[in-house]
């Protein structure tokens, strides 16, 4: 389990949580504020949500669960035809914009709809990290867990080519090669979930590197560019979270509890649980994947929200 200090009720009201969803993602956006709600601890905490294409019925939902949804502002960069077209763009290029969006609070999660919490400690740990001294990025290095940190393409004559994300996304943005190579071999910083102050003096630059991004890179990639530039580069505070603050797999089970944990030991529960990656099963709550048990066994489970709560309401009693 993730530890941190208990906050203040005056902490909870200059704390917001933010996600974005558009119609399709509607039912992942719900359960994830179920996830948050349960907590008592966060019962209190605010949550927002950035319109990425919703319909007007979904909308008044979460007007009526006292969420706040905001329109995305307009971005002089990427053309009205492409946001017509694909409204849900919005929602990543709105990441570098959350300070001016949401003024009215000092310290803003941002957590993708398709995550959702199972450890409240993990948001705990990012407001915290955020509201540090100097101001830091609060974020989650994608490491060794859930894929390779480099990948490499093999050539003749034993040469090797580096193919990390970083690199691929800074070459395709035309970034000069020098700043290419820097950062190339740096681990991705995963922006589906990310804590920073609304004063910190990051978001000019984030903005910065994204138009930058966007000349000729792609739009989904140029947030997560932007926030490795603005760290790895600018070498602006960056607070480095656990896996837990930001788990994309691979993925355990510890039966007794029914709790996701960690494939590292001391296999701690799982704090925000990310289903990047995992289309099917993100759209389709029957979808199962074979997750290995700490008993030693194999179970096949749904890992979304609801499909894991009724999983868990099967096991002992609550013991996080």
């Amino acid at each position: 389990m993730l530890h941190a200090d208990s906050p203040s009720p005056a902490n909870l009201s200059r704390r917001l949580i933010i996600t974005g969803s558009d119609s399709r993602y509607f039912p992942l956006l719900q359960e994830l504020v179920a996830s948050i709600r349960r907590f008592p601890e966060l019962a209190g905490l605010p949550v927002a949500c950035i319109d990425g294409g919703l319909k007007r019925k979904q909308v008044t939902w979460l007007e009526q669960n006292g969420i706040t949804v905001r329109t995305p502002r307009a971005f002089p960069y990427v053309s009205r035809w492409a946001m017509r077209r694909r409204p849900n763009l919005a929602i990543e290029l709105s990441k570098m914009w959350l300070d001016q969006l949401f003024p009215e609070h000092d310290t803003l999660v941002w957590i993708d709809a398709d995550a959702w919490v199972q450890d409240c400690q993990a948001v705990e740990l990012l407001f915290q990290a955020a509201e540090q001294t100097p101001h830091a990025l609060a974020i989650t290095p994608e490491l060794f867990l859930h894929k390779p940190l480099f990948r490499l393409r093999w050539l003749p004559f034993g040469l090797v080519q580096l193919r990390t994300i970083l690199y691929k996304n800074s070459r395709l943005a035309r970034l000069p090669r020098a700043i290419c190579r820097h950062i190339g071999v740096r681990p991705t910083l995963n922006a589906g979930v990310f804590a920073l102050s609304r004063t910190a003096p990051h978001w000019p630059r984030l903005r910065h590197w994204q138009e930058e991004a966007l000349r000729h890179g792609k739009i989904f990639s140029s947030g997560q560019l932007a926030m490795a530039l603005t760290s790895y580069h600018d070498g602006y505070t960056t607070a480095l979270m656990p896996a837990g603050c930001n788990y994309l797999g691979p993925w355990q089970i510890d039966s007794r509890t029914g709790l996701l944990c960690e494939v590292t030991f001391p296999h701690r529960p799982v704090g925000i649980v990310h289903l990047a990656g995992h289309d099917a099963m993100r759209l389709d709550p029957t979808v199962t994947l074979d997750v290995p048990d700490r008993a030693g066994g194999t179970q096949a489970l749904n890992l979304r929200f609801g499909t894991m709560q009724a999983y868990r309401d099967t096991r002992q009693p609550d013991m996080t």
